[in-house]
């Protein structure tokens, strides 16, 4: 039985690919998406979800222009997701999804209690309606997001991931968690990310003890199946609480599990675990096209002293724009108020300006308004090396203007050129000119590449999910 799939969050389709396998492939996965939402709030046009629509043969529905569909059995809503109602997601086996990180914030009641402020517009908040309001509830759930989910925000550590946490537990869920790395399972971009995983209680098998807990964190769970670790295992089970920690520490480490006991507190383990990983390494020069387009060239002299300098150690210093009228009414004493001159610095490219910067009068006067802090960088490789793992795929990946993050490899002896989109595409996992649709640019592309998944990732995972799924009990 083909198990079925709801997809939030989609872009232009990574988790898609990962569950059911590329459009017309022999060789499928074991789920099959038939429904999903995209929606790019800061894009006039929607890139993605034309993608999206495009690669999976879905039509614009003459009645609604925001919905594809090739029928009734796959559809994809190009709609602000807080619209979306729950009722128009048919019943699904497993949700998933890559949202974005947005922080909480806390404020105590009169009565001493914690509670969570500015609920409105959080993108979790609409995951969990949908998720609460299905009928049935999908009973697996499955998440993306950047690893800073589990720490953030700076002034509530963890909190985020709490809220997420007691949420899923609160709607019948326990729920899992792993940090995962690309590169550490061979893969040939080092991306991190942090994945979770919900079952819903009583119809996904899955463990009730501590003891048992521990045992599917280190073997028998779909991530311990899929990304083996080593690692000590957790001690002692946590309370969750929505309490600050008086250090400002996140209690969550890379791995973890929580649950809820039969009092109806919610409890978690949680440990810091390594990648146990044996098999085939991949690395950047394995995606590098040996033809190029020359506009990818970076043949310019002084670009390549820019490039140099960027990804080389800096100790610069910066000013905010908010502090900007301060910052105009300095004289620099050389000709230029504070501001322009720090502008000036900034295009200059060149650690000797940035140190005599430092005994103008103007730089001085700076510090003493306190307008002024220090900026410091490590050095990065440069060119980037072809015989490992690259660095994680931004989405300011692709554009001509020096960039410290922008990949820049020695294609020849001597050559450099940036990264093309199908490059990108390939350090995620999807099929060569994915992002390739007429209207779409370049910079877009890499835009749409820096936002998505390691196809892989979900490729590995989705056998033993559909395997908890088959087992467990139908609703």
């Amino acid at each position: 039985m083909t198990l079925t799939a709801a997809e939030l969050f989609a872009g232009v389709g990574g988790f898609r690919l990962g569950l059911e396998g590329r459009p017309g492939s022999r060789k499928k996965g074991p789920f099959r998406v038939i429904w999903a939402n995209q929606w790019e709030p800061s894009s006039n046009r929607q890139h993605a979800a034309e993608i999206y629509a495009n690669r999976w043969n879905l039509e614009e529905e003459l009645q609604d222009s925001r919905v594809f569909s090739n029928g009734s059995n796959e559809v994809l809503t190009n709609i602000n997701i807080e619209e979306v109602s729950s009722s128009q997601i048919p019943a699904h086996d497993l949700l998933c999804g890559g949202f974005p990180c947005q922080d909480y914030s806390v404020a105590r009641t009169r009565s001493g209690e914690m509670g969570i402020k500015g609920e409105k517009g959080k993108l979790w908040t609409s995951i969990r309606r949908i998720i609460d309001e299905a009928e049935p509830k999908p009973r697996i759930v499955l998440l993306e997001n950047v690893p800073r989910l589990l720490n953030s925000p700076a002034a509530h550590r963890g909190l985020n991931f709490t809220v997420i946490l007691n949420d899923l537990l609160d709607l019948g869920y326990d729920v899992e968690w792993r940090v995962i790395n690309a590169a550490d399972y061979g893969f040939p971009q080092k991306r991190k990310r942090v994945f979770i995983i919900a079952y819903l209680r009583g119809l996904v098998p899955t463990p009730v003890t501590p003891g048992e807990i521990k045992q599917w964190l280190g073997s028998d769970g779909p991530f311990a199946e899929s990304f083996p670790i080593t690692g000590k295992s957790p001690r002692e089970k946590i309370k969750i609480i929505l309490e600050p920690n008086p250090r400002n520490k996140s209690p969550y480490k890379n791995t973890g599990y929580a649950w809820v006991d039969e009092g109806n507190n919610h409890y978690m383990l949680t440990a810091k675990t390594k990648a146990d990983y044996a098999g085939k390494n991949q690395k950047l020069g394995d995606v590098v096209e040996t033809l190029h387009n020359p506009d990818y060239e970076v043949v310019d002299k002084e670009k390549l002293r820019k490039y140099r300098y960027i990804k080389g150690e800096q100790k610069e210093w910066r000013i905010r724009k908010a502090d900007m009228d301060i910052a105009l009414a300095i004289d620099a004493g050389n000709g230029m108020n504070l501001w322009e001159y720090y502008q000036v610095l900034t295009k200059e490219y060149d650690s000797n300006s940035w140190t005599r910067s430092r005994n103008s009068s103007g730089y001085k006067l700076g510090v003493e308004s306190g307008i002024i802090y220090n900026y410091t960088a490590g050095k990065m490789a440069f060119p980037d090396s072809l015989s490992n793992p690259s660095r994680t795929v931004v989405t300011a990946e692709i554009g001509k203007s020096v960039s410290r993050m922008r990949h820049v490899i020695e294609y020849e002896p001597g050559k450099y050129r940036r990264l093309m989109p199908v490059e990108l595409e390939r350090l995620n996992g999807f099929p060569p000119d994915w992002t390739k649709l007429e209207g779409t640019s370049d910079s877009r592309r890499g835009f749409l590449m820096g936002n998505a998944l390691v196809v892989g990732i979900i490729q590995r995972l989705a056998p033993y999910i559909a395997t908890l799924l088959h087992n467990g009990v139908d609703t």
